[in-house]
């Protein structure tokens, strides 16, 4: 089945767009290189840190056609000295260069419903690329999204292999463990002014199922000021043989709530954020990259193992320096755990960002946790340089 439907997609594309060739002649073509420092200080001795030169090269045909394909590779390798670069999930998990197919897939696209076919990034709360790294999680299977009712948008995708962001091989292995299948359907409802909704719900059997609802709602103070709030729910259950339940990944034991408030100007914003996971289940990387809870920075993060409640306070603020363009941030973040195999701390993030261009930019990133448990306290940095063509 696998080789047989990129055979009927292009059969079908052939008998239907008589001129393939300007198809590929008027497709476009992108990229992106990133230098990429990463160092872990730990005050248990597991240092590490890692510089790796990489970016990805993307190609897709034309996407005005109804038919389309795209290809894209992402790389990662390791430059100048290191210490046990493994541990940065920069590259494979043995240290050596990465280089994968991060997308290639067949697509047939209409007025309002698109179909993929293949390998392809997804950007869904359980299941998402994570660049967090130079290389991104991808996912294969097919992935369909119709929006033929006004301000609703439907989607559902079949996930039959994973690849993580340090290997090049797709496996039926996710970040909470093997599963068989997923299938994730998802309901997205904007038409009440303000308002975004998402209702997603992921069935994995013999893995764990997990159903989670999302809601934002802001309100314009002014031209140049929004008022915003935001609740997450994820709960998850129906674990087979391949799941955890203490996990700190993702298990069936998943049950958290998260609050967002924030108020957003042209220059600066300022959110609180809070959540409360009841369960003993984790929620860090879901199925796949990285599972997206408003309590979360660099590190730090309130979607973990062993009951954590957290509250986060975070601040943005842009520098407006004319031609160019820079922006930092601070978080601060305090969780304790309400299971005894837990450990509490508190988190300090700042960040600084600037872009010589809309093409060229340089981000710096710091945190530190400092345990008030026996743990012993961490600090990361990084460093990526970044320039897109």
């Amino acid at each position: 089945m696998k080789k047989l439907l990129p055979l009927v997609f292009l059969s079908l594309s052939l008998s239907a767009e008589p001129t393939l060739q300007k198809a590929f002649t008027d497709g476009d073509i992108n990229a992106e290189i990133q230098l990429f420092y990463y160092n872990i200080d730990k005050k248990n001795g597991s240092n590490a840190y890692a510089t790796s030169t990489g970016g990805y090269l993307k190609y897709s045909t034309d996407t005005k056609n109804p038919f389309f394909a795209s290809i894209r590779f992402h790389t990662s390798n390791p430059t100048f000295d290191s210490t046990n670069r493994e541990k940065t999930a920069l590259f494979k998990k043995d240290g050596t260069a990465l280089t994968a197919i991060s997308e290639s897939f067949l697509a047939y696209r209409t007025k309002s419903r698109i179909l993929k076919v293949g390998n392809f990034m997804l950007n869904t709360p359980m299941m998402n690329d994570d660049t967090t790294r130079i290389v991104p999680w991808s996912y294969r299977g097919f992935a369909y999204t119709g929006e033929s009712i006004k301000n609703l948008k439907v989607q559902l995708y079949y996930i039959d292999a994973i690849r993580s962001n340090t290997t090049d091989e797709y496996k039926k292995q996710s970040a909470s463990g093997e599963f068989d299948s997923i299938t994730m359907f998802s309901l997205h409802y904007n038409g009440i002014s303000g308002l975004k909704t998402g209702f997603y719900y992921y069935y994995s059997p013999k893995l764990y199922s997990t159903f989670v609802a999302q809601g934002d709602y802001d309100i314009a103070l002014n031209a140049n000021t929004l008022l915003c709030f935001g609740v997450q729910y994820f709960k998850s259950g129906d674990g087979g043989k391949y799941a955890k339940t203490d996990d700190k990944n993702g298990g069936d034991n998943i049950n958290l709530v998260a609050l967002r408030s924030s108020i957003d100007a042209k220059n600066y914003s300022l959110s609180l954020n809070y959540s409360q996971n009841f369960g003993l289940s984790g929620v860090v990387g879901g199925y796949g990259g990285a599972a997206k809870v408003y309590t979360t920075s660099m590190i730090a993060n309130g979607r973990g193992n062993y009951k954590p409640e957290t509250w986060m306070l975070k601040g943005n603020y842009d520098l407006d320096l004319g031609k160019y363009h820079s922006e930092v941030a601070l978080t601060l973040t305090n969780t304790q755990t309400k299971d005894q195999r837990g450990d509490d701390f508190n988190a300090y993030y700042l960040h600084f960002k600037h872009f010589f261009t809309k093409e060229a930019s340089i981000y710096l990133r710091y945190e530190s946790l400092k345990f008030t448990s026996s743990k012993k306290d961490a600090n990361y940095f990084r460093a990526i340089a970044t320039y897109k063509f």
